[in-house]
This record gives structure tokens, sequence and C-alpha cells, in this order.
């Protein structure tokens, strides 16, 4: 990239799988902070010619005010790096669009034993943390936000700098150690955002690709003594990854497609921990043995993840029956469905699935749908598991996977 700032001369920056992808006038550091933003998505900056790109960046005022499809009316950012975060992801919504053979992936990506771990997006549960802290023992980062999945099931990196919010965890939430390599390898900060400017060849470059190894969910807890690596059903994996993409032009039947032969070979793992270097010296011991296929710690507990959506018990009395028309993709002990009209995906589990087959054979209400339950589950209070199949048959009503016979 151009050295030097731009001022108020009009430039259009191009980006490889995008072409002319922003022009900018008047902010004069915005294409600096870019730069480090995107430090492994080379950046070119041209003289500005014939029509503008989709993505438009004008200083007024102090502010850099950004025009683009996420933004058609405008908005102002305070600092180039509020403006960098914004573009970036226009960026990569942009990308998407151009290059429809890749699905974007919510999710932290760092590279273990050759192979992507994947780290699913969860509010607040320290990816970029952790990415940096894996970056600090020497694994390459392919992403803190966002990776690109291929018809081959392969990721790409999209050269996309971690990214941490401000202000940082206080030990002993953060170590000193962690808090010591953030500031060392600072890049453009504002008072919400810091970008890293990790070590050279810890950033996977735009393009780099790799097979999927394993997935792994996250869940922190301070009041931890160590971190714990727990097995999972890979039903858990899929869901994640289900809700996580946005590839939002794409039919259910063709996520299902893409998903579910990864989910099939891909072991599931959830990660609880208390601060993000006990998660990665767990992680860095176990994984290459993971990716390996071998079995590593027991298995977390059982999730209860049925149709998530919420409703008042049905009637004990009244009957339903499931609706045929329902597509079902069967993994480990869990069954996706996928509702033909609506295009939403399901997941039962293996208790749900009972309701469902029993339902598909005949019509039945809940009390007779608790008789046979509790027949099959004798070490089961009977009131419990009456509430319990009221309460999934309003969630199976709620969706329209059943209706009133």
């Amino acid at each position: 990239m151009t050295a030097g700032g731009i001022g108020t001369e009009v430039r259009d920056l191009v980006l490889p799988g995008i072409g002319p992808a922003v022009r900018v006038s008047g902010c004069p550091a915005f294409s600096v902070v870019l730069e480090a933003a995107l430090a492994g998505w080379p950046i070119n900056e041209v003289a500005a010619e014939g029509p503008p790109p989709t993505i438009r960046l004008e200083g007024r005022n102090g502010e850099c005010r950004q025009v683009s499809p996420a933004f058609p009316g405008g908005v102002s950012h305070r600092s180039p790096v509020s403006a960098a975060c914004a573009v970036a992801a226009d960026l990569i919504e942009r990308f998407l669009e151009l290059n429809p053979q890749w699905i974007g992936l919510h999710c932290a990506s760092v590279e273990i034993n050759g192979r992507l771990v994947l780290f699913p997006e969860t509010h607040r549960a320290g990816k970029s943390t952790l990415m940096a802290a894996l970056a600090g023992g020497g694994q390459r980062v392919f992403g803190d936000d966002v990776l690109a999945l291929g018809e081959a099931g392969q990721g790409m990196a999209l050269g996309v700098a971690p990214r941490l919010r401000l202000p940082l965890p206080l030990p002993p939430a953060l170590d000193v150690a962690l808090h010591q390599y953030t500031t060392t390898h600072a890049g453009p900060e504002d008072d919400r955002y810091r970008y890293l400017d990790l070590p050279a060849g810890q950033l996977a470059h735009h393009g780099e690709t790799l097979p999927l190894g394993a997935v792994v969910l996250l869940e922190r807890d301070e009041g931890l003594d160590k971190a714990e690596l727990l097995r999972l059903a890979p039903g858990e994996g899929l869901t994640r990854l289900l809700r996580q993409h946005f590839a939002h032009d794409l039919p259910s039947e063709a996520l299902m497609a893409r998903f579910m032969p990864l989910m099939q070979s891909l072991p599931c793992r959830l990660l609880r921990y208390p601060e993000p270097l006990s998660a990665t010296r767990c992680l860095l011991a176990a994984m290459p043995g993971v990716i390996d296929g071998v079995d590593a710690g027991p298995n977390a507990p059982s999730t209860e993840s049925v149709v998530s959506t919420e409703r008042a018990p049905v009637a004990a009395d009244e009957h339903w029956q499931a609706v045929m028309a329902t597509r079902e993709y069967e993994l480990g002990d869990d069954r996706f469905l996928i509702d033909p009209h609506s295009g939403a995906i399901h997941r039962l589990n293996a208790t749900g699935q009972l309701v469902w087959r029993l339902l598909q054979v005949e019509a039945l209400s809940a009390r007779e749908v608790t008789d046979l339950l509790v027949e099959h589950f004798p070490e089961v209070e009977p009131e419990r598991i009456e509430a319990d199949v009221r309460a999934l048959l309003a969630r199976l009503a709620a969706v329209e996977l059943i209706a009133p016979a």
C-alpha cells in the first residue's frame, strides 16, 4: 500500500477477490489503520476512477462518514479504528457475495497440528483474548471472528487481525503475561477496540486454506481452578455452525449438505476455562490427540436441546400428529428436522426423537405419550415426564412440526 496519508485526494482501495472495494476522501489516517486491521489481506491504493465502489468513506468535521450497503443512509465514525471495524465487516460481506463458493462462519480459528480448530461465536466467551493467548503460544491464527468455509470442507483465512475489546480484564481474569503480550503487539486502537499486530507468520494470509480438525465450544468460568476439555455430541457443533453462518441466500438443505459431512467426521469439544492462558495450555496438550482421533476426556453432560421456541404447555388430552412433510437428518444421537415451508432447522435429542416417532405413527395426546414414556423410563417420576412432554409438544407445535389431530 502507498505510504502516507491520502489527504483530500480521492483514492480507491483495491483488494484481491473484490477489486476496487473502498473509495476514500478526506480521512488521512483511515487507510493506514485499515492496512493494520487487514494485515493479511493485501491492499493496493490507486487514484479513483470510474463508478464508485459499494463502500465509500468521506471525512466530515473530523469524523469518517461511511456509506455502504449496510449503511445506505450513512454512518459517522469518531475514530479511524471504528471506521476500520465497520469497513472490514462490509468487505467480508462483499467478498462472500462475489465468491459464493465460500460460506462465511462467525468463529475464531487457529492452526494446531496442521489443521484448523474452530471456535464458533459465543457472546463474551473470550474468543479474541484466547486467540491472542494461542498466538503467544506460537500458533497461527486464521481469524478471531470470521472464517470462510469451502465446498470441500476446507477453511480459508480472510486475513483480518485479531481485535480486542477494551478495557482488557484485569488480573487474575487475564494473566499478567497475556496483558504484556497484547501491549507489546498492540496495533491501532481507540477507546473501544485494539487491533493486534502479531509477529511475522502468526496471522494467516488472506486465501490460505487448511483442512478442519475440530470444533470447540467455549465456556468461560472464572470460578474454575483449571481448564478442562470435554467431549460433546456432534449435534452440538452442528447446531452452533447452523446458527453462526452468514450464507443468507442458501436454502437449509444446502447448508445441511455442507455441514453434515463435516460434523460426521470432526470431533466436537467443550472447553471450560477460568482464563485464556490456562485454556491455551489445555488445548495444546489435548488437541493433537483429539485431531488424530484419540478420545480426550470424559463426556460432557448431555444438553437438553430441542426446538427452542417457548410456549405454554399443551393440554393433557389434546391430540397431536407429526407433520409428515418435514425433512430429516440424523447425526449421532441427534435428529435435525427442516420445515420445508420456512426452511427453519430444528434439533431433537434422543427423548424428543422418541416422541417424534410416536407421533409419526398415530395421533396421541400428552397424557398418552406420558404413559408410554413412563414404561420406557421407570426410574423417572411420572409427574416430571408429563411436564416435560407437555412442554416439548408446545415447542413442536409453536414451530408447526406437529399439528392438532
